[in-house]
């Protein structure tokens, strides 16, 4: 059979970490491996692992290189290729080719697909599919080995090739976020950091509470009582991490796990995106229970359950339902579908793997592009609660509103908020506006539903290390009662310039506190101060500490801080206005610090964490967990003031009147 001579390499969109001239030519001498992939399929995502032994163990021998062949209108665009080499971390040079013209002069006929080249320039071999990698490896080595022992194999670097690799991914404090969660206060969001490889907690102000790494391109996560349901898509596996000590167990082992949420019942409900099926995670634990599909992509609706007949394609986002069943979104499908209580699969939106389009509207006429989120929100006009959908290659907003649960019952609209870029993820907050994964823009963002206006949450990492104490309620105009307690270690309190313990109290939003003061110079580590509650709200108390510590050798500074969820209310019949549910004392009593560390002043640090404040800090040095030492030795602010012991050092204004709650 005579040999087939590779055809060039030619695409419209030009090379990504390659020049502008590179072709085969380049190569020869090279055993090259061309990878025809578009960004959308999970099944090309896989693929890429199996490339890297490749890359890896014949790193001077053999190149390979992507060919980027879209199926969606987004992935013609050039930028949006770009995106994805970063996001998936691709560090072999890629050729966009947007009109698909290699892709047709190698005869391609799907995604995925291999070709091996060898260094003559001659096709050695092609496949298809995801599981590939082993033969293509194989049929590498033999091409190696052949060719170097006629010495003709090229080792080496080879010319106006690079690879991609991007400059300023290390910058960024979130990376390519791809989803977000609101636990039951919808005070705090759960950010998927896919980019960094991690799930990041914080306050919809953007300060961090905790961070829980070490994951692999994690995708959907939700919230779970005192524990995270992380899908760590890299890794195959449904992780449960729990919040005060970051251990991390397996609750599955699934083909790219995409999203995750917690069903009525309390069972798990997980979108298992590289074989096309969803599973249900019992809340006692065991093993998982096939929920809906086959293992083949497609759009057909029907039963749920083992050997039902219902075909899903490349599941997404998930959201459970209140009344149970869940809805989720099939991104390869683009289409937004229901599990019914009943346990019936329902399409609402969408038509086919082939069929997509940004139009609003009911069954027949609406159209997504590669929704990968999705939220449920409050009860609408129908009964039926709104669904939210992050319409992801349409970089826009949808929501669904009906009065049953199948397609001739509901119409989908697209929402207001622009200037979004591939958002992935969607929550619901208390308040009704939403918290938006603005995935390609490397930030998280609010959107009031009906508005235009797109407010960024800059993501605060110094406030990890804070201690995360008790709830705090209290009446309308009354009288709030704030522990504070910081344990010294090796240090002895530092009398010699006046009271030794400074106390700062604020809150965010301002009027949760009334007029009175905020800063106290004490002589005692622990105690507690009173602050007057304002107006009627929901928001966060912040207490700050300064202690003047003295050992042997030197004196020093120890800081550290702590916050809690602060309810000011209408008094309740015979309730009392309390500080904490346990009466816990201390800034930052039995609070986190997040996975692995340190706890500030006295909270618990959770698994191999230091102790409080002070600990083991030396002369000159930092204190554990928040506590830091002045450069030049001075006390800090107020120190050395002569107050009394007791004595108020700055009294607060007036609360602004009719100042609104913080997002």
């Amino acid at each position: 059979m005579p040999r087939i001579r590779a055809p060039e390499l030619l695409g419209r969109g030009g090379w990504i970490g390659a020049a502008g001239d590179f072709g085969l030519s380049s190569l020869n001498g090279k055993v090259v491996v061309l990878y025809f992939w578009t960004a959308s399929s999970v099944n090309c995502m896989r693929v890429l692992e199996e490339l890297r032994p490749i890359e890896q163990r014949f790193a001077a021998e053999a190149v390979v290189i992507g060919i980027h062949s879209p199926k969606f209108p987004r992935e013609h665009e050039h930028g949006a290729v770009e995106r994805a080499v970063e996001r998936l971390g691709i560090r072999h040079p890629v050729l966009d080719d947007p009109d698909l013209t290699t892709w047709q002069q190698y005869g391609v006929k799907g995604w995925p697909t291999l070709v091996v080249v060898d260094p003559e320039g001659y096709v050695v071999g092609g496949i298809a599919g995801e599981g590939s990698g082993p033969v293509v490896l194989s049929a590498v080595e033999k091409a190696v080995t052949e060719y170097d022992a006629q010495n003709t194999l090229v080792r080496g670097a080879v010319a106006g090739l690079w690879g991609s690799v991007p400059l300023d991914a290390g910058l960024r404090t979130i990376s390519f976020p791809a989803s977000v969660a609101t636990d039951t206060t919808g005070r705090r969001l759960a950010i998927t950091d896919s980019g960094n490889g991690r799930i990041v907690v914080c306050d919809l102000q953007g300060r961090v509470e905790q961070i829980y790494p070490l994951l692999t391109r994690p995708q959907g996560a939700c919230f779970d009582g005192d524990r995270l349901l992380v899908c760590d898509t890299g890794t195959d596996r449904v992780l449960a991490i729990d919040r005060r000590s970051g251990t991390q167990s397996v609750l599955a082992n699934l083909a790219s796990p995409t999203g995750v949420t917690v069903l009525a019942d309390g069972s798990a409900l997980v979108s298992e995106a590289g074989r096309h099926r969803l599973w249900r995670l019992p809340a006692g634990g065991g093993d998982p229970i096939l929920a809906a599909g086959t293992g083949q992509p497609g759009l057909q609706d029907g039963r749920a359950g083992e050997g039902a007949g219902a075909v899903l394609g490349q599941p997404a986002g998930v959201a459970g339902l209140p009344g149970g069943g869940a809805v989720f979104v099939d991104a390869d499908a683009s289409a937004l579908r229901a599990l019914t209580p009943t346990g019936e699969i329902v399409t609402l939106v969408g038509q086919g793997l082939f069929d997509w389009g940004a139009s609003d509207g009911g069954p027949n006429s609406s159209a997504m592009q590669h929704p990968l989120g999705l939220a449920v929100g409050p009860g609408g006009a129908g009964g039926l609660p709104v669904v939210y959908v992050a319409d992801t290659y349409n970089g826009r907003l949808r929501a669904w509103s009906g009065t049953a649960w199948s397609a001739g019952a509901g119409a989908l609209r697209t929402l207001p908020p622009a200037g979004l870029e591939e958002p992935s993820g969607i929550a619901v907050l208390s308040d009704g506006r939403l918290a938006v994964a603005d995935t390609n823009h490397h930030r998280v963002v609010i959107v009031d539903p009906d508005a235009v206006e797109v407010i960024e949450i800059h993501v605060d990492e110094s406030w990890l290390g804070t201690a995360v104490g008790d709830p705090m309620r209290a009446d309308v105009d009354a009288s709030l009662s704030v522990p504070f307690e910081l344990d010294l270690g090796r240090f002895s309190l530092d009398t010699t310039a006046g009271p030794p313990v400074r106390v700062e109290i604020s809150a965010d939003p301002p009027t949760l506190l009334g007029p009175g003061p905020r800063r106290w110079a004490l002589e005692a580590v622990a105690g507690a101060v009173e602050v007057p509650s304002g107006l009627r709200g929901e928001g966060m108390l912040v207490l700050e500490l300064e202690v003047a510590v003295c050992d042997d050798e030197a004196s020093t500074v120890l800081r550290a801080r702590s916050r809690h969820d602060l309810t000011v209310g209408d008094p309740a019949a015979g309730a009392a206005t309390h500080a904490d549910a346990d009466g816990d004392r201390g800034a930052g009593t039995g609070g986190d610090a997040g996975a692995g560390g340190d706890a500030a002043a006295g909270g618990g640090a959770g698994g191999d964490g230091d102790r409080g404040a002070g600990t083991g800090a030396g002369a000159g040095g930092d204190a554990a967990a928040g506590g830091v030492v002045d450069a030049d030795g001075d006390r800090g602010a107020g120190a050395g003031g002569d107050a009394a012991a007791g004595a108020v050092v700055e009294p607060a204004a007036e609360p602004a009147a009719g100042a609104g709650e913080g997002p």
